[in-house]
């Protein structure tokens, strides 16, 4: 019998490359309309862009230099930069060039994570040597994107998936940082909490309490003090700062996340009967959980959303106990929602109502996770598959809940939204578990 010989191979060290393209969306547009090239131009998520409705997705960085970022009212950017041009994303665009992005970076490397719509993951380990190095094959992808999509693209490079990222925060925009395990944690120090994936609005008014601002001084605060304010997710935090993480890169390049679904419809001159109202929302569910369900996604939180008399709008959200795709399952907590507005429901017709599912996992990599609607006895979802069966076969109005004929009859026509998931979840998996905080 031959002894068996242990080999111990020598260990890669990791090398990752954090992929955040520049102003994306009102890039893409500039790009291909020069006549927006140089002037202050604003993305807006919006059914009109002429009016103060939305927030922005996207500000040209002339437009930033005004102080305008993404997620701003639009109200509040027409405030600040008076003479920019706001219009309304093409959002079917914005993705046909992301796939254009994610098949160049699959010259570099086959280990690809979409993070969002403008983030891209990828391993390099190994496969840096044929570029001469992990600079050059930075510098050969950005050049690449830049020469043959004409994009901007700041690139960062370190030894785990949060190291790359808040290295390519230390470029913006248009650079490309690399950053060692022994560059760390100095070469963060300067940046401010909030670059820290997972780490927002609330949780930095937290940090600040207790005199934390900068990833230096998380770095370097005393895990004793961080474990007594915010328990183990105190210690992860410690851990993000200093450029720990050991999550892999997890390659779903075919995948786009998106960050919800939904269904709006403008109703002319409004309607104020509730019942009529419950019949537009359940048309309105249907569709966009059939798309769900096509796409193979389950969510958690329900969002309706209401424009009265085209005066004022409110939106109420609820984060059910478990996921879900399943029309049934959403209708009676957004018909709950919408009542909410008993009063001006009584006193207002409704001229655009709107509802979407979000918070979401993707069924076929997640699975579906238990929560109070496994316990129901399944002909809800028997007959949703059959159904959806039908359509697939015979299309969309072979089967027609009683509701939505009577939509159709009356002819309020339902406009169908992905959001695209611009930030996805936290990289740590320590993070994730608190996103709330």
């Amino acid at each position: 019998m031959k002894a068996k010989i242990n080999v111990k191979r020598p260990t890669m060290k990791r090398q990752i490359v954090h992929l955040d393209m520049d102003a994306y969306f009102a890039s893409i547009e500039q790009r291909d309309f020069p006549i927006y090239r140089g002037k202050p131009l604003l993305v807006c998520h919006t059914d009109d862009p002429t009016s103060n409705r939305g927030v922005v997705s996207a500000a040209s960085y002339e437009a930033r230099a005004y102080g305008v970022k993404s997620a701003t009212t639009v109200l509040e950017a027409r405030k600040r930069c008076p003479n920019g041009i706001f219009i309304a994303g093409n959002y079917d665009r914005y993705l046909a060039s992301t796939r254009e992005v994610i098949e160049l970076c699959g010259r570099y490397s086959d280990i690809i994570e979409v993070y969002s719509i403008d983030e891209v993951f990828l391993d390099i380990t190994g496969t840096e040597r044929f570029f001469g190095g992990v600079e050059k094959a930075a510098l050969s992808l950005q050049r690449a994107i830049r020469c043959e999509l004409g994009l901007s693209a700041s690139v960062g490079v370190g030894p785990s998936k949060i190291a790359s990222k808040m290295a390519s925060e230390l470029s913006k925009p248009g650079g490309v940082s690399i950053v060692t395990r022994a560059d760390m944690p100095d070469a963060f120090a300067p940046l401010s909490v909030t670059d820290i994936p997972g780490v927002g609005k609330r949780m930095s008014k937290h940090l600040d309490a207790i005199g934390i601002k900068t990833v230096g001084e998380l770095a370097t605060a005393p895990e004793s003090l961080l474990k007594k304010k915010f328990g183990i997710v105190g210690l992860a935090l410690k851990r993000a700062a200093l450029g720990l993480d050991g999550s892999p890169v997890v390659s779903n390049k075919k995948r786009v996340p998106v960050k919800s679904f939904g269904h709006s419809s403008s109703l002319g001159h409004g309607v104020d009967e509730p019942e009529q109202l419950k019949k537009i929302l359940m048309s309105l569910i249907e569709g966009a959980t059939r798309r769900m369900r096509k796409d193979g996604y389950l969510g958690r939180t329900v969002n309706v959303c209401l424009i009265f008399a085209r005066l004022f709008g409110v939106s109420h959200r609820r984060t059910l106990s478990g996921y879900t795709n399943l029309t049934g399952d959403v209708y009676p907590v957004a018909v709950d929602l919408m009542a909410r507005e008993s009063d001006n429901l009584a006193r207002y017709p409704v001229t655009k109502i709107g509802v979407s599912v979000a918070n979401l996992v993707d069924k076929h990599e997640a699975g579906r996770q238990l929560s109070i609607f496994d316990m129901l006895d399944g002909r809800e979802s028997a007959l949703t598959a059959a159904a959806d069966s039908l359509r697939d076969k015979y299309g969309n109005d072979i089967v027609i809940r009683a509701a939505a004929m009577e939509i159709k009859r009356n002819r309020y026509h339902a406009v169908p939204k992905t959001e695209l998931s611009l930030r996805t979840d936290p990289i740590s998996p320590a993070l994730a578990t608190r996103r709330v905080l």
